[in-house]
């Protein structure tokens, strides 16, 4: 629920948003204050500096806002424009956490202001900068509410830098105070959550890694822990083929870029509200501090850049050699965990998994719980790693105990880990170590879960419309191949 508070009139604003219906904006009250009694994950507050005597007032409540968990979007609007930059530069300056100020005077709006629309409209922002903010927000919000972004794909010049290093070469170019602000807080999400980045850019490979190498070197996570696409290819290519490479949802992934014909290209593939059309720096600082807001507290996953880059290696060998000789030749090291249980990653996976995902059962912390104090269910995962990268926990399954069979409630494998022929061996170590002679695994259909079904169909005996009866010999037989060159040790 996201809480709004006003002290002008701002339905126009909220409506062409799209995030809001007129339903939800009835009789919101008109103050010339900040109610910080609000808990609410979102507050939106709207401010006419000009009616309010004492500025102070309303930066000390931001600071009290501060200290809760709530994220906020606080857009001060005045018809002096050298007075509302004096009271955003303080706000900018006391640094708050979870705030984004959006400062209507940097958004290269042509007139700002119309005071002639004030008695008809109810409000003096032109036409214009109602319908800029309200493309902002909307985007603002759909970021704030995404606190599961892996992948952030960036345009370099005039987006990471300002200039074009091709044309105005590399001692031109050079990095803006927001720009500097941007790449800060995607720098310290890489190295605190894991956040992958990918550079795109149409420019001669060797001149845009120097560049790179050159103008972002004090961000040493971006810089070191990036993927670069530099070369004459579309965007929509190299967007194509990180997309490919990562194997994460759409919804995982945003795309920054100065252009917009760039970002209408991609966003045919993306999701479009992904997309953001970055037209000048300070945008770019908004949609990047609000990723950092919405993700800084993020499940860790500091393996994942590693293990990604490992990938490239492990489908070169399996597309050579093929799965069997990837497995002889890599160490692969498998960790049955039946005891010690990380219950954190289980819902994580349970939640975020879509490609290998029996069931979609969506687990809460709760729910795993009680499904960890009865006995007739048992929680699995399994740890991998081989010469190339340690995976960590990229397989999770609930396995409930019948009278006369088994059934795997929750089977789930981490897109990162799939193409290496393992979700065979776990079912196949599963079977083995709880002595299962008919196992059945529950599932569910969508457009999404396309691996495990091919996965389902190549090891059925039968199936109904709830399960597949598993053939224990076929697993056998697929994993007799290979599972003898594999290290596996129980938990």
């Amino acid at each position: 629920m996201i809480n709004i508070q006003r002290n002008f009139f701002i339905e126009t604003i909220l409506l062409e948003t799209k995030v809001f219906k007129e339903k939800h904006l009835h009789n919101l009250p008109y103050k010339d204050y900040i109610n910080v009694s609000k808990n609410n994950d979102l507050s939106l507050i709207f401010l006419d500096i000009d009616r309010i005597d004492k500025l102070k007032k309303i930066y000390d409540d931001l600071k009290k806002f501060d200290k809760k968990k709530n994220k906020i979007i606080f857009i001060p609007v005045s018809k002096d424009a050298r007075k509302s930059e004096k009271f955003i530069n303080q706000i900018e300056k006391a640094s708050f956490n979870n705030l984004i100020v959006i400062n209507i005077n940097k958004l290269e709006i042509k007139k700002i202001i119309d005071s002639s629309r004030e008695k008809v409209f109810k409000s003096y922002l032109s036409f214009e900068t109602q319908i800029v903010l309200s493309k902002i927000i909307e985007k603002i919000i759909n970021l704030i509410s995404n606190n599961d972004i892996r992948l952030i794909s960036l345009d370099l010049d005039n987006t990471c830098w300002t200039g074009v290093i091709g044309e105005d070469g590399i001692k031109k170019i050079f990095l803006d105070n927001y720009q500097k602000k941007s790449l800060n807080y995607i720098n310290q999400l890489i190295s605190k959550t894991g956040l992958i980045v990918s550079f795109h850019s149409k420019n001669e490979t060797k001149l845009g890694n120097k560049g790179i190498k050159n103008k972002l070197s004090i961000y040493r996570m971006l810089v070191n822990k990036s993927f670069k696409y530099i070369n004459w290819d579309t965007k929509l290519k190299s967007i194509k083929n990180i997309s490919n490479l990562v194997n994460f949802s759409k919804r995982n992934i945003i795309y920054i870029d100065d252009n917009i014909s760039e970002i209408k290209q991609v966003d045919k593939f993306l999701i479009k509200k992904n997309c953001l059309w970055a037209k000048n720096s300070y945008l770019f600082f908004l949609y990047s501090k609000s990723i950092f807001i919405s993700n800084i507290n993020k499940e860790k996953n500091l393996k994942r850049f590693k293990d990604i880059k490992s990938n490239i290696y492990r489908s070169e060998v399996t597309e050579t050699s093929g799965i069997i000789n990837y497995i002889k030749f890599s160490n692969v090291k498998i960790k049955f965990s039946i005891k010690r249980i990380n219950h954190g990653r289980f819902i994580e996976m349970s939640n975020k998994t879509n490609q290998f995902n029996a069931n979609y059962q969506r687990l809460n912390t709760n729910q795993l719980k009680k499904y960890d104090r009865n006995s007739n269910f048992e929680i699995i995962t399994f740890t991998v790693s081989d010469k190339y990268s340690d995976s960590g926990i990229i397989a999770a399954l609930l396995i409930e105990k019948k009278n006369t069979y088994s059934q795997i409630i929750e089977f789930l494998i981490s897109c990162r880990a799939l193409g290496r022929g393992l979700e065979y061996i776990f079912v196949n170590q599963i079977i083995k170590k709880l002595s299962i002679k008919d196992l059945r695994i529950c599932y569910v259909k969508s457009e999404r879960n396309e691996p495990f079904i091919k996965f389902a169909e190549k090891i059925k005996l039968i199936k109904n419309k709830k399960n597949y009866l598993v053939d224990i010999n076929k697993i056998r037989k697929i994993v007799s191949n290979y599972e003898k060159f594999i290290k596996i040790k129980f938990d």
